[in-house]
């Protein structure tokens, strides 16, 4: 059973993607330009270490194919990037990325994964404060799903195994909470992040 909700949890990650590239094109999503770099790094290294190690290499492909052909859209139809804020932004989350290969230890790797993550995850909510209309609700509503469906999976509970799960949960339902389509757009603030 664990096993069916391991690959709904994928499944459901993998599609996430699909109505948030549509909505960007459509233009009724602005991806936050670093935050999708960084995502896209993050998966890059996830889906490598898992060629070397001989692991989950559909998994991970999966969980980058999506950051990735978001980031090449964000280039065209997203936002940030250009203010201080994000430039210094970048330089914390690459320095916190270069310990990831520095130091040793699943737990410290996890939690320099984190401080990564979720420094793509503060500028994207920066961006949500600013402008409501800015993010898909749906994208980040199944993100939720699968970081349920991923911490029903789990054959052990510790925090190497509950962190990224619960971290990705508590993320995607402050930015579903605080996103609205109907409101109208700050494009001239959006512009300048």
């Amino acid at each position: 059973m664990k096993e069916y909700l391991a690959i709904a949890s994928l499944v459901v990650s993998v599609a996430a993607n699909i109505p948030y590239i549509r909505e960007t094109i459509q233009g009724k999503v602005r991806p936050e330009r670093i935050s999708w770099l960084l995502w896209t790094l993050l998966g890059a290294t996830y889906y490598f270490s898992a060629v070397i190690a001989d692991g989950a290499t559909l998994f991970t492909f999966g969980e980058l194919i999506g950051p990735v052909l978001i980031f090449i859209l964000a280039l065209k139809f997203g936002v940030g990037g250009k203010s201080r804020f994000d430039l210094y932004s970048l330089a914390v989350a690459l320095v916190a990325f270069i310990l990831l290969f520095v130091l040793k230890g699943v737990l410290i790797s996890l939690i320099l994964a984190l401080v990564v993550d979720s420094i793509g995850a503060m500028l994207t909510i920066r961006k949500l404060l600013i402008d409501p209309a800015s993010e898909s609700k749906s994208f980040w509503g199944m993100g939720a799903i699968a970081s349920v469906l991923a911490l029903l999976s789990l054959e052990k509970f510790n925090p190497e195994t509950m962190l990224f799960p619960v971290y990705v949960l508590m993320i995607s339902s402050f930015i579903i909470w605080k996103a609205n389509p109907t409101k109208i757009k700050n494009e001239e603030i959006l512009e300048r992040l």
